[in-house]
């Protein structure tokens, strides 16, 4: 006798963190997206001016295809090894007078950035067979929800994704990215042998 279930695919495993509360979960999350290929849940992690930037759904897919973030798909392992707080952090409540767009629901500038470095360990079918280093830019986001039985929203905080960028050479790619942040041009005097990322922050 055969199943009918037996013809049906196995669900996605879930992503680490339920209700991810700090920068190295939400990454852990996207990470696992990755892993597992599922883009679209991986596209939900980025932040909406990440989304604008890079270009929809479709162009997220292709540019995860090209070097240097074909190295992230399918992954063997990732770990989070570091976070960096770029200047002051301010602290954050959930209502509309920390900052709060009523009609955006996203954080001012003056919002909460980290950066986490990631070591990323590529499978054994990828171009590259030793660990690779990329940084990911988080930013806390505030989102508008509607409360059960209240005729009322609240602001929930969230970090997500603004960029992902390679801190490592990989002088085989063209420079595409993954993010709102962009290459600098060599500075005069650089011999152009590393590969240098450029942050600038607000203050």
């Amino acid at each position: 006798p055969s199943s009918s279930s037996s013809s049906s695919p196995p669900s996605p495993p879930p992503p680490p963190f339920h209700n991810p509360s700090t920068p190295e979960e939400a990454v852990q999350n996207q990470l696992h997206y990755y892993q597992t290929y599922q883009l679209n849940q991986a596209y939900q992690c980025c932040s909406p001016s990440n989304r604008e930037a890079t270009g929809g759904i479709d162009e997220f897919e292709r540019l995860l295809k090209e070097p240097p973030y074909d190295l992230i798909l399918g992954h063997q392992r990732a770990d989070v090894l570091l976070e960096v707080v770029p200047g002051d952090t301010i602290d954050l409540s959930l209502n509309e007078d920390d900052g709060v767009e009523s009609e955006s629901g996203m954080l001012d500038d003056h919002g909460n950035v980290v950066c986490c470095l990631v070591c990323i360990r590529p499978n054994g079918k990828a171009r590259k067979k030793y660990p690779v280093w990329f940084w990911w830019e988080m930013s806390k986001m505030g989102q508008k929800m509607e409360l059960e039985e209240e005729e009322d929203t609240m602001t929930r905080n969230e970090w997500m994704v603004d960029s992902i960028m390679p801190d490592f050479e990989d002088l085989d790619f063209e420079t595409e990215s993954l993010s709102i942040e962009d290459f600098l041009e060599e500075e005069d005097g650089d011999d152009g042998d590393d590969l240098t990322i450029y942050w600038d922050f607000d203050e």
